[in-house]
């Protein structure tokens, strides 16, 4: 087995009749790592973690955990724990009722469930609300529950799917810091499921993006955002301009026509594209730098320069959104803080010129 590996998953298909969930997925996750599978509903990322959960059982492939296969063993034999969405707390019940649940299925002694079940509620900052109900908690209480009940057992691996996701967004913003502290204070291997762009690249150590039962890239967070290998990758993380043309030239810095005049350089995002064929270029609207026409762009760098007009403006608070047109039919996103504006302003019909490092723009499959 491969040392290191709190997880791992060899080719996993998983079908549901005609319905493949699942397709040829293999990951390899560390041990104390937070992974999370990223992508929208319907991606497979639930069943990836209910295969790995002894939920569901694969088609064909193996899933290996703490170095072991774990064929069709049922969830109660393997080394995780699971928290859902919807904790699933018995309301009948007191708080430390709940937390201590599965040990006394698992006929721990009484002194030894009283000291984990202390623990785990000091853990999750809940130490003197043993005695409540889940009904007179709040949601974001109910969730430490839910994750003391889990952590009680001691697994190996945490699954998480979409925990956060009943909370309203300034808790659920508060407890994705809290909920990364947890993991690195505990130190086990997290597993996480969200279709949130954000929490994901928030809390994560590596992501997972998948679509259509596919996993499309795995890597570090700020991997995945500075360069998506896939246009669907750069179009689910984050906001991007997308400028549809053909391959003008080859080489390791390639060069794409979006018009019959406007010929940008940019670099290649994953296999190289024959000259003529279809191909996208992917710029960040952060990225790009806006100026009067007359305006050179730094000099610390190579940079592409493309000739605008302000068709668009937002302003957002703490940025402010222009959309650019470059040519007709061509328009371009660009989103500058207004403290790095200053006094400078643009307005619908201004002639602008735009600005990006060239290793900025990526060339990928249309």
């Amino acid at each position: 087995m491969s040392d290191g590996l709190a997880v791992e998953l060899r080719q996993v298909v998983k079908r549901f009749g005609e319905v493949t969930a699942v397709e040829s997925v293999s990951l390899q996750i560390q041990h104390g790592e937070f992974f999370s599978l990223l992508g929208p509903s319907g991606c497979g990322k639930t069943t990836t973690l209910r295969l790995i959960a002894g939920f569901e059982m694969p088609t064909s492939g193996d899933i290996i955990i703490n170095g072991e296969m774990q064929g069709h063993l049922p969830p109660y034999q393997r080394p995780v724990n699971t928290v859902f969405q919807h904790y699933a707390l018995f309301p009948h019940m007191t708080v430390a009722q709940n937390v201590a649940f599965g040990l006394e299925m698992k006929k721990v002694s009484k002194d030894e469930i009283t000291r984990r079940v202390g623990e785990a509620l000091e853990l999750v900052h809940l130490g003197k609300m043993g005695s409540r109900r889940p009904k007179q908690l709040s949601g974001g209480q109910q969730q430490r529950v839910a994750l003391a009940r889990a952590l009680v057992n001691r697994p190996k691996v945490l699954l998480l799917d979409e925990p956060l996701g009943a909370l309203d967004l300034k808790l659920r913003k508060a407890m994705q810091g809290e909920l990364k502290a947890l993991q690195e204070q505990v130190g086990i291997t997290f597993i996480y499921v969200t279709h949130d762009q954000e929490e994901a690249l928030t809390m994560s150590d590596r992501i997972a993006v998948m679509s259509a039962g596919h996993v499309f890239q795995v890597g570090f967070p700020e991997d995945i955002y500075e360069n998506p290998n896939t246009r669907f990758v750069a179009d689910f993380i984050g906001e991007t301009n997308f400028l549809h043309g053909t391959v003008h030239r080859r080489g390791p810095l390639a060069e794409i026509a979006i018009a019959e005049n406007v010929i940008l350089p940019a670099r290649w995002a994953s296999d190289e594209l024959p000259a003529g064929s279809s191909a996208t270029l992917s710029i960040r609207p952060e990225k790009i730098l806006i100026a009067s026409g007359d305006e050179k762009p730094p000099s610390d760098g190579e940079f592409v320069s493309v000739p605008g007009q302000v068709a668009e403006v937002v302003y957002l608070g703490t940025d402010t959104r222009y959309v650019v047109r470059i040519v007709d039919g061509v328009q371009t996103v660009v989103r500058v803080q207004n403290l790095e504006m200053g006094n400078k302003r643009f307005k619908v019909g201004d002639a602008v010129m735009l600005h990006w490092r060239v290793e900025h723009g990526r060339i990928l499959k249309e």
